[in-house]
């Protein structure tokens, strides 16, 4: 018998069944509430008046074209340096690999922030490499605006676009690569005709991944910019200053070049697929390595990035443990007790609370929006997925904008609480989940919740004691991902915060940008020593089932 289809046979199912009813409606209010609603307060806040007067000062055109320019500088150069890290890996005999691997996992557990702290220790006006070329070489360093930014983005983002690299590189197939070495391929040519190629897709994914993320960066502008201004930092001027309208301006033409990197992702780069391309790995079959002399060059390249990455965090540490590193290098746990474990300090515990509050919140609403999208048919499914998917497309800075504007005010008013910072967190990371356990879903035969369902189990417990224990792998490696990235955001909930609800990037923010350094490296390192003793405790917990320290 041919099953009905249609929105009526639709909406007939859904209301006999009275859990993904609610499921449904639930997963509609809240993504209409936080997602749509705030948009299109943003899009009537800005107003005429606004629009004139950004289009009328040259100042806001100025960092407009600054932010293009950084940030697509800093992308270019974070994704060579991704590639070429990630290249020596996989197709190079070096020594070390397990090493390097470590290396570019680590900026992972600090904000992108500390990036800009430890470069203003090391090559500041008073950093210490700075000393050092003036006391020796009479030089003096000024690396403020365009030249530091964009070092200090590209250090930032490489692990980011190492990460896409990686994974792109690892999975082509060798057989493809003999073939062509059979053919008379070989060397630069086979690596040009071959190798790059198969990679391209995974390199154009890098670059736009960083650049968006660039693009939204608020913290390293604000402290290395000097007077080489970005959209961001004029944003979060703008909302010192109370001028909401203004802000609702250059928040919406942030997300212009934000929404076209989705559109390119979505609909350029999905027409291939690394697997088709690529072809499955052949057994017995090694891959194709480079030459000795090659191996050299990519392991100098290897040790001097992840020189560079030691020493930034080399240097926080050394800040948060010294009495003022430089000039009185006492060691002392003054710094740690001050900022990290006194309650009149609480940012670092505040980001831990709020991190794994709005993780296990951002993965539970990730899987209820994949179960019904996949598995259960209703009206409006499409406008659901999209609204599900749009977050992932704004920046950070425009989403934390969109719920202050909207939510600083009637009817609902949600500003200065710690309820507003975890829907921010929330809406940044939840796609991301939605996006692994729709593919999930996709790959689970139905036939096992079906047979659930007709013996009497509803949606509500087909989901806790089916569904769950199927994509438990998926679900917490999601939530692993979720926690990290909430632990060191900052341009999303830099206009949320208040005195009481704190969180640690924004206390490393607000440390370094008056100067406290060794405050703010002790903030930075309590962060991630956080971090750390908690994925090693969820590592404990579930052990094989999540990979996270496997280099």
């Amino acid at each position: 018998m041919k099953e009905k289809k249609g929105t009526g046979e639709s909406l007939k199912r859904l209301l006999k069944d009275p859990s993904s009813l609610v499921l449904v409606l639930t997963s509609f209010i809240v993504l209409i509430l936080f997602v749509i609603y705030p948009l299109i307060v943003v899009v009537f806040t800005s107003g005429f008046d606004n629009w004139g007067m950004f289009f009328s000062k040259a100042r806001y055109g100025k960092a407009l074209l600054n932010t293009v320019v950084s940030s697509s500088l800093s992308a270019f150069t974070a994704t060579v340096i991704g590639f070429i890290y990630a290249y020596a890996i996989h197709y190079s005999n070096i020594a070390g690999k397990k090493f390097f691997r470590f290396i570019a996992f680590i900026p992972l557990l600090a904000p992108s922030v500390m990036s800009g702290l430890a470069f203003l220790l090391l090559f500041g006006r008073g950093g210490m490499i700075s000393h050092w070329m003036n006391s020796v070489f009479h030089v003096e360093l000024d690396l403020y605006g365009l030249p530091g930014l964009w070092i200090v983005q590209t250090i930032s983002y490489f692990p980011l676009a190492y990460m896409t690299i990686t994974g792109v590189l690892r999975s082509i197939s060798p057989n493809l690569e003999i073939a062509a070495q059979n053919l008379g391929a070989r060397g630069f040519r086979l690596f040009r005709t071959i190798t790059f190629k198969l990679a391209l897709p995974g390199v154009i994914n890098a670059f736009l991944l960083v650049a968006i993320n660039c693009f939204a960066d608020f913290g390293n502008p604000k402290l290395i910019g000097g007077n080489y201004s970005l959209l961001a930092v004029e944003i979060y001027g703008e909302i010192i200053n109370n001028e909401p309208g203004l802000a609702s301006v250059m928040g919406i033409i942030l997300v212009i070049p934000a929404l076209l990197v989705f559109w390119v992702q979505n609909k350029v780069l999905s027409k291939g697929s690394y697997s088709t391309v690529t072809g499955k790995p052949v057994s017995g079959l090694k891959r194709i390595t480079t030459s000795r002399k090659t191996d050299i060059l990519l392991f100098i390249f290897n040790t001097i990035i992840s020189i560079f990455i030691i020493s930034m965090f080399a240097i926080t540490i050394l800040f948060a443990f010294t009495k003022n590193f430089g000039r009185d290098n006492t060691f002392t746990l003054e710094h740690m007790m001050k900022v990290v474990f006194s309650s009149s300090s609480p940012a670092v515990l505040n980001s831990l609370v709020l991190s794994l509050v709005s993780a296990i919140l951002a993965v539970a609403f990730a899987l209820v929006l994949a179960y019904i999208v996949v598995r259960k048919p209703f009206p409006g499914k499409k406008l659901l997925d999209f609204s599900a998917v749009l977050p992932i497309a704004l920046p950070g800075t425009f989403v934390g904008l969109a719920l202050i504007v909207t939510f600083s005010q009637g009817p609902i008013v949600l500003q200065g609480s710690a309820v507003l910072i975890v829907i921010a967190m929330l809406l940044k990371q939840m796609p991301v989940g939605y996006r692994g356990l729709t593919a999930s879903f996709k790959q689970v035969d139905k036939s096992i919740e079906e047979a659930a369902t007709n013996l009497g189990a509803n949606s509500r417990k087909t989901l806790t004691t089916i569904v769950f224990p199927m994509l438990q792998k998926t679900v917490v490696a999601n939530f692993v991902y979720a926690f990290m990235k909430n632990m060191n955001t900052l341009s999303t909930i830099i206009f949320l915060i208040t005195p009481k609800w704190v969180v640690a990037a924004v206390s490393i923010f607000n440390y370094a940008e008056t100067g406290t350094y060794y405050w703010a490296a002790a903030v930075a390192v309590g962060l991630m020593g956080a971090t750390l003793g908690t994925l090693g405790l969820i590592k404990l917990i579930f052990r094989s089932k999540v990979k996270i320290f496997d280099f």
